[in-house]
């Protein structure tokens, strides 16, 4: 049986334009290079590549190494934060392959320090490749990051996903 999500909102919310009461939206986007790098830049981030890169592990229910993204894969990203790790158990809630979108998103489990979904995603615009980071969030528990210090983390943690790529 699938652990419940910790958001009350319809999964895969996260890649429209509204926000849910309660939550803070997070939209980033970064030029990463022409449309030549597109396919390159879609198979990094079906493969974790922006948190591999950002020194996030990514991990299955099993422990081992995450496989690529799949919809539906439970399992846990491993952040370094002020010297420690914070586990943070996810699914993906959806998978997009699209001729000029590719990425994923995926929600919080019981457990995660945030609730709410985060997805990553390539487009090809015209000669360029852009990475977009989505969010919404907030603070899963009321003493679970402090909503200012889990804010200033989400900025910290997204300046490297919209680097990872380049």
């Amino acid at each position: 049986m699938l652990r419940p999500f910790t958001f009350d909102f319809l999964p895969g919310s996260v890649l429209e334009d509204a926000t849910p009461g309660g939550h803070r939206r997070l939209l980033r986007r970064s030029v990463i290079g022409t449309a030549a790098t597109f396919d390159a830049a879609a198979a990094a981030v079906l493969d974790w590549q922006v948190q591999r890169r950002s020194g996030i592990r990514v991990l299955a229910v099993s422990g081992s190494e995450a496989p690529p993204v799949s919809e539906g894969l439970e399992g846990a990203v491993v952040v370094p934060i002020l010297g420690r790790t914070v586990t943070a158990p996810v699914r993906v809630t959806r998978v997009l392959r699209e001729d000029d979108v590719v990425g994923f998103a995926y929600g919080t489990l019981p457990g995660h320090p945030e609730s709410g979904e985060e997805a990553f995603l390539v487009r090809r615009a015209g000669p360029e490749t852009v990475f977009e980071l989505r969010a919404l969030s907030r603070p899963a528990f009321p003493y679970s990051l402090a909503a200012p210090v889990g804010a200033a983390l989400q900025r910290r943690f997204s300046d490297r996903y919209l680097s990872a790529l380049l």
